[in-house]
């Protein structure tokens, strides 16, 4: 019975994860936002509280006069429960991002999604890159392994992530022709 909680507790903590990840990925694809580029995105603490930058226009113009200007404040929303500041909605949805991965990887919970198509197996570890895939039938970036699957097929892999998770369900030994 012990048993049987604890894998309903799990499972409900999963789905409530999972749940939260897909709607940041929702709430990206709605504003239709670019991804915002790794350089541009920084924190900053300031008086207690902290800063969100999506534009290093921004930052730079925060660094010299000290004020934001026009913001977005959320009060108690960061991760020690202190005042958040973002710079825009692109802000905001990056923040998200980071704490639902940095959430996930303390989880340990991986979004891994496999799908054979004409006799190749495609690996993702990225709802999006999934998505985008479904839609257009191109991957872009991807390492490709060709023999590697399980039955000598070609293996695509959306990232490294993608790789290294792949070897954690399949352990049996991977031999690249």
């Amino acid at each position: 019975m012990k048993n049987a909680v604890k894998i309903i507790l799990k499972s409900i903590l999963t789905l409530g994860i999972l749940s939260s990840v897909f709607c940041t990925v929702s709430r990206l694809h709605v504003f239709g936002a670019e991804t915002v580029k790794e350089s541009a995105y920084q924190e900053v603490k300031k008086d207690g509280r902290l800063y969100v930058f999506s534009s290093s226009q921004r930052k730079a113009d925060f660094e010299k006069s000290g004020e934001l200007g026009k913001g977005i404040i959320k009060i108690g929303y960061g991760r020690n429960g202190e005042t958040v500041v973002f710079d825009s909605e692109d802000a905001v949805i990056e923040y998200e991002a980071r704490l639902v991965k940095e959430i996930l990887g303390k989880a340990n919970i991986k979004a891994y999604r496999e799908a054979k198509i004409n006799d190749r197996l495609y690996v993702f570890t990225s709802p999006t890159r999934k998505e985008n895939f479904e839609k257009s039938g191109e991957l872009g970036v991807s390492i490709i392994k060709i023999g590697y699957g399980p039955n000598g097929e070609t293996v695509v892999f959306d990232s490294d992530e993608a790789v290294k998770e792949y070897h954690n369900r399949h352990p049996q030994k991977h031999v690249q022709k």
